[in-house]
């Protein structure tokens, strides 16, 4: 990280606050963190764990396709219905 995550400010490699703005910069361990926390929220085992601790089951699977379609770019939704067009068409081949 190469400028100051509030004002942009270009830093030096061993400064720990901006001089402009007087914001402390993340720590690795702060990074780190954000990246688990993104992870856990964006990856496969993440959604399959808040839909195992939640209460509604079926409210939480539907919230989950939601937020999946919402996330999803037309590059990506192109790529699933090829998939599922190569699929029909092996199911379709072997009967």
């Amino acid at each position: 990280m190469n400028t100051c995550p509030s004002c942009a400010y270009i830093r030096k490699d061993l400064d720990i606050r901006c001089p402009q703005c007087g914001e402390f910069y993340p720590t690795l361990a702060q990074l780190l963190a954000e990246e688990v926390a993104y992870e856990e929220l964006h990856s496969f085992k993440g959604r399959w764990q808040r839909i195992a601790k939640a209460d509604d089951i079926k409210q939480a699977i539907r919230q989950e396709i939601s937020q999946f379609k919402a996330e999803l770019t037309t590059q990506g939704i192109f790529t699933l219905i090829v998939i599922v067009i190569f699929v029909f068409a092996l199911v379709i081949s072997v009967l």
